[in-house]
Order: C-alpha cells, then sequence, then structure tokens
C-alpha cells in the first residue's frame, strides 16, 4: 500500500462511501479509513439498517400473528444476517473501485499527514493533498429524557439487548 494518496476518507458510512467511490471514478487514488473492523459506519453496524432490519422482523411477525416463540435474540440474529449481506455489498463496492481500506483511529499529524493506529496498535503515516472527514453521528438523547432508565433505549442500546423486551 503506497503512503500517499490524492484523497484519504475518514469514515465509511453513507456520506464517506459516497465521496470514495465518486472520487475513485474520477481517477483519484483514495483511502478509506474506519474505526469499526468492518466497512459501512454507524449506518450499517448501529444505527440505520440494523434498527430498520429489526423493526421489518417484529412487523411480520405482528402481521402474521406468528409469535411462536419468537425471542428477541432471534430477531437480532435476523438483523444481523442483514448487517452481514451490507457489509459484504459495501466491501465489493471498494474492492471494485480500487480504494484502500484501512481499519484503525486516524489523528492529523500536519495538513497532508494522518497517523492511523490499527485495529492491532500498529501505527502507520499516510499523506494526501485532500481529506474528507466523514465520522458520521451518534443518537441524539434530548436532556428531558432519560436514557439511564431501563426502558428507555436508542438505535444503539436496542441492539445490545440479551433478553425480550416486555
Amino acid at each position: 500500500m503506497p503512503n500517499q494518496y490524492d484523497v484519504i476518507v475518514i469514515g465509511s458510512g453513507p456520506g464517506g462511501e459516497g465521496a470514495a467511490m465518486k472520487l475513485a471514478k474520477a481517477g483519484r487514488r483514495v483511502l478509506m479509513v474506519d474505526a469499526f473492523h468492518q466497512v459501512g459506519g454507524n449506518c450499517t453496524h448501529r444505527a440505520t439498517i440494523p434498527s430498520k432490519a429489526l423493526r421489518q422482523a417484529v412487523q411480520r411477525l405482528t402481521e402474521c400473528n406468528a409469535h411462536n416463540g419468537a425471542r428477541y435474540p432471534d430477531l437480532l440474529r435476523s438483523a444481523h444476517s442483514v448487517i452481514g449481506q451490507q457489509v459484504a455489498m459495501r466491501s465489493g463496492f471498494y474492492t471494485r473501485n480500487h480504494v484502500d481500506v484501512i481499519h484503525g483511529r486516524a489523528v492529523f499529524v500536519d495538513p497532508h499527514t494522518i497517523e492511523i493506529t490499527t485495529l492491532r496498535n500498529m501505527r502507520e503515516r499516510l499523506r494526501a493533498e485532500a481529506f474528507v472527514i466523514a465520522t458520521g453521528s451518534r443518537p441524539y438523547h434530548p436532556p428531558e429524557v432519560d436514557f439511564q432508565h431501563p426502558r428507555i433505549l436508542d438505535s444503539d442500546s436496542v441492539l445490545k439487548l440479551e433478553d425480550s423486551p416486555r
């Protein structure tokens, strides 16, 4: 992998992925850096895709009145299957468009250099003429809502439940 790129994109969610693909198709040498161990960002792994897949599974059960002992962990497995399909599809985008991918955290050293600490704690410095910072978002917690309450969940915490909600 070269140490010099035209553009380094930080964050592989929808914004970062879109930027990386457009730049690669325009002939730029592009690197994608993502802190997660798979591409897709929070949209794929924590928020939009998993919560929608979970909601769809619950709706199907409700519409069919087919609860048949279905438990929340079973529904989560279904959502994780959808996530796996999304990751495979997105990984293919990077491969087909010749975008290098490194999984780790990026820190700017100077305006044209970042240091990446990989998930294996290896460090590597890379340079680029330009950067796209697309590190995404996190769930909004309005101050008047007690998110410490066990019955109040956001898109991250709902995916961490181990037992069926009642």
